[in-house]
């Protein structure tokens, strides 16, 4: 059939051969917006950044051309991302890896983890590249998923033992192996860093927790003199930083101070307050040495010192519970039980889990002829798993229950002491938290003996389900 002397089979083959050419050109029009995306590149900026990967990561602020890098992957970033958009993402997976590389070295972790994972999908052989494998374990990294970023290290380190950033991936293997508690695996990757000479952004002088880990894991397995000649090693170290200094001090003192083994008692006490003293120099704000040398303190008689570097710990860092315990265990010692008893309160409210602070404050009630609160706290101690003599704890509850109306003879209750203690417990519940550390140091006097801490319409047990308003 003709039209107008047109077969009809010809014009719809002409059509058809004319959609077929709108294809081609709009084809052909997008393949040219790309090669245009990509001529915005110059030949030598395509060159460099044919050398740009992963195990640049951390690298670049070393380099004095670092400004101009940053601007030539951020230009990359911004072809790359126009090709994929204008081709609908039909690219070879290569662009996404190396998109991915860039985002990496940008420090845009989103966009990062995004193309790797698109590069993971369409790449079937994708575990031969070792410089993606690690690019992806440097994201998951920074997300703290170790499971995911160990997997990523350990299998670029068995497809590439020799990766230029080997020392890179241990030392990352190290830090997460000792957060999993791992100290044996974690010791392995530190001690295969130590002995890399090439460069590495985690750097062995920079980083407390490439060296300290080490010594940690010799102190868990009870390794105490190896733990100390790697301290002691470490503090020899040239140029090593306050912060690394001082904490290696304060493990290697505290380490001193409560194991038995390194030595009499005098000689250990004194070493270890050399050692803390020292930490502190290095580094004066840190709450948790002070902490440290007042129990150091305290172990040797030294009272007003351990005082002083109580208040110091609880000045320098948020409040601690262990640190308002040490402090009631103080007061105690020196017949001041309201004090005492003010601590203790300020510690379970801190950590309603803390045992000692329990312990010490059934104690305490105890000695005042209160069992009933004395066993309500020793209850609240066996609750807890840091709770090391349950046993023992439960005996005395059922011999102060037997015998409770009988220890409450022969002891002085005075309804000025339980006023100050009502009050106490007022201003800790209109607070809502402790009080301010405590300005003065506690007496030795014998004229507080007979103070009696006394909650007069709050058992001692139900103070921190009750919390303070």
């Amino acid at each position: 059939m003709k039209l107008c002397g047109v077969s009809l089979d010809a014009a719809a083959a002409r059509s058809l051969g004319a959609a077929g050419d709108e294809e081609k050109k709009m084809a052909a029009g997008k393949a040219n917006e790309i090669e245009l995306d990509f001529l915005k590149l110059t030949a030598q900026e395509r060159e460099s950044l044919v050398e740009i990967d992963s195990s640049l990561f951390g690298f670049q602020r070393l380099h004095e051309d670092g400004a101009r890098t940053k601007a030539l992957l951020l230009k990359a970033v911004s072809c790359y991302d126009s090709a994929i958009l204008k081709s609908e993402g039909k690219v070879e997976p290569e662009m996404f890896c190396q998109l991915g590389h860039f985002n990496l070295l940008l420090e845009d972790y989103p966009k990062a983890l995004s193309a790797y994972q698109r590069y993971y999908s369409l790449q079937t052989d994708y575990w031969k590249n070792a410089a993606f494998l690690y690019g992806l374990g440097l994201v998951y990294f920074h997300y703290n998923t170790f499971h995911w970023a160990i997997q990523a290290f350990q299998d670029g380190l068995y497809i590439d033992p020799s990766f230029s950033r080997a020392t890179e991936i241990h030392m990352r293997l190290g830090l997460m192996f000792k957060g999993n508690t791992n100290y044996k695996s974690s010791l392995k990757h530190f001690q295969l860093a130590l002995i890399d000479s090439n460069p590495c952004t985690l750097s062995k002088a920079e980083s407390k927790n490439h060296y300290i880990p080490i010594s940690l894991f010799y102190t868990h397995t009870q390794k105490f003199r190896t733990a100390k000649e790697a301290y002691e090693n470490l503090l020899q170290t040239e140029n090593l930083p306050a912060q690394v200094k001082a904490a290696t001090l304060q493990q290697l003192g505290w380490m001193h101070h409560t194991v038995e083994r390194l030595g009499d008692p005098g000689s250990k006490d004194s070493y270890a307050i050399q050692c803390l003293q020292k930490s502190l120099e290095a580094d004066p704000n840190s709450g948790q040495s002070w902490y440290f040398l007042g129990r150091c303190y305290s172990s040797i008689g030294k009272v007003q010192d351990a005082f002083i570097s109580y208040r110091q710990s609880i000045d320098k860092s948020e409040a601690s519970a262990d640190t308002w315990c040490s402090i009631g265990v103080l007061y105690q010692q020196q017949n001041q039980p309201m004090d005492a008893l003010q601590a203790y309160i300020c510690a379970v409210q801190l950590d309603h889990s803390h045992a000692a602070a329990w312990m010490d404050l059934g104690t305490l009630y105890e000695s005042c002829g209160q069992p009933h609160d004395a066993i309500k706290c020793y209850i609240n101690a066996t609750r807890s798993k840091a709770c090391t003599n349950t046993a023992a704890l439960i005996h005395r509850i059922k011999l102060l229950q037997v015998g409770r109306d009988a220890e409450r003879e022969g002891y002085i209750h005075t309804h000025t002491c339980r006023d100050m203690v009502v009050k106490c417990f007022l201003v800790l519940r209109r607070r809502g938290a402790c009080p301010s550390p405590l300005s003065s140091p506690p007496d030795r006097g014998p004229e507080h003996c007979s103070r009696q801490p006394r909650a007069t319409g709050t058992a001692a047990g139900e103070t921190s389900r009750d919390p303070p308003r």
